[in-house]
């Protein structure tokens, strides 16, 4: 950060004038005549770039209402996610004559109820952690079918994946929809791809009795997005996608195996021209970050705040560090982020480290000048996170494009109730 202003002087003295409203505006093209040209120029076309995050009529038209069996144990947030997703995977099972869906990284089975219970769908829900399907099974179970809207509600069925062995699908005797969780770990490995050719056979022949079959996921973290693009084309069984990515910083890339970004040949080609990636780790780390919209409504209170947090933590980082050790983040969020005394007291006595103390306070002292930066800075990198999203999110369209299939993105969530909001649709 105090690299960049360095090198970039006459955009930091116009930015550390603004009020904290200003700020709100600039990622959204904000600009002033008497900035900088070169600041004006980066404002506006980060602006042009920032993929449209407007969430199409038919979507809201779509949303599922949860019932009382569906509702149980989720957050305002998870909430909004679950019925739109549902509803959007819906629509594309009836375009697509689809009666059944795998829910890939299903978790605790949110979605996976939802569209069981409310929306009619059969769903095999995949889940690498063995606890999750548990809970959800568990969840099913503790009273809550008696809550929901049909007349006979399915329970849930667990399958264990056991070294390189699918245990058969078991299916609860209720009439409707049924709900199957299975754990399984899809990474791209040999025994994780023959394991979901199992998988898919039990549930075109021999499990729920179905052929046509679709793939969802909701918040696919890192590298499984990708995985579950590659496991759709290798499929053709499989009739649609639906899923929405996250974590994009946690994807394999060059030259790590797996390379799962860029998927497409076009962005591919486009890094092989600039003879480098032109996407850091910290970019795609950036990219999984809160978005303009959510920036655009932040008081001068949560300004405040954010400045004291970030601006403090990066001392005790500095000063950690010069101590020769780490910085442990599960005591700094217990820290006393009130002002730098607070700070450095709280802290000096989570870290059991009484000379803390004064070290943070004398790095405070020399630096302290800094801590303006930390707004105006961030107001620059929301500029930018959607542009990177964007990008991410079209390479993956792109990639489909290439293999001959019709995909579109399209924002699924409202954007400041939930980030990553931009779905991912493909059908055969």
């Amino acid at each position: 950060m105090t690299s960049f202003f360095s090198t970039h002087s006459e955009w930091r003295e116009h930015l550390l004038q603004l009020k904290y409203e200003e700020l709100n505006a600039i990622p959204f093209g904000r600009t002033k005549d008497a900035w900088p040209s070169s600041l004006n120029e980066f404002v506006a076309l980060s602006d042009k770039l920032c993929l449209d995050r407007t969430v199409p009529e038919w979507v809201k038209d779509a949303e599922v209402t949860l019932g009382l069996g569906t509702r149980c144990g989720l957050t305002p947030k998870k909430a909004h996610e679950v019925c739109r997703l549902a509803g959007v995977v819906k629509c594309v099972c009836h375009k697509t004559a689809c009666q059944a869906v795998i829910d890939i990284g299903s978790g605790l089975g949110y979605l996976g109820r939802c569209l069981a219970l409310e929306c009619g769908v059969t769903v095999v829900g995949v889940e690498a952690k063995h606890e999750f399907t548990e809970t959800a099974q568990r969840m099913m179970k503790d009273g809550r079918r008696k809550a929901c809207n049909h007349p006979e509600c399915p329970g849930i069925a667990m399958s264990c994946c056991h070294g390189d062995r699918l245990h058969p699908l078991e299916h609860s005797s209720g009439n409707g929809p049924s709900n199957v969780s299975v754990s399984l770990c899809l990474d791209g490995t040999t025994q994780s791809c023959e394991q979901m050719e199992e998988l898919l056979h039990q549930i075109e022949s021999e499990g729920v009795g179905v052929v046509k079959v679709g793939v969802v996921g909701l918040h696919c973290c890192g590298d499984l997005t990708p995985c579950t693009q590659e496991l759709f084309l290798s499929h053709p069984s499989l009739r649609h996608l639906v899923l929405v990515g996250c974590c994009y910083h946690k994807m394999s890339q060059p030259p790590a195996s797996g390379d799962h970004f860029p998927l497409s040949e076009l962005l591919k080609g486009l890094m092989q021209a600039q003879g480098q990636c032109i996407v850091s780790t910290l970019a795609l780390r950036l990219a999984a970050q809160e978005t303009r919209e959510r920036w655009r409504k932040q008081s001068d209170g949560n300004h405040s705040n954010h400045e004291k947090q970030m601006a403090f933590r990066a001392i005790a980082e500095a000063v950690v560090s010069d101590k020769g050790s780490s910085l442990n983040r599960k005591l700094i969020r217990q820290a006393n982020y009130s002002d730098i005394g607070c700070f450095a007291e709280s802290l000096s006595i989570l870290m059991k480290d009484p000379s803390l103390k004064d070290a943070l306070l004398t790095y405070h002292s020399t630096n302290g000048q800094f801590v303006a930066y930390v707004e105006p800075f961030t107001a620059l990198q929301t500029c930018v996170q959607g542009v990177i999203e964007g990008l991410i999110v079209l390479d993956r369209c792109v990639f489909l494009w290439e293999q001959g299939l019709q995909a579109e993105m399209v924002p699924v969530f409202d954007e400041d109730i939930s980030p990553r909001c931009i779905a991912l649709l493909a059908t055969r």
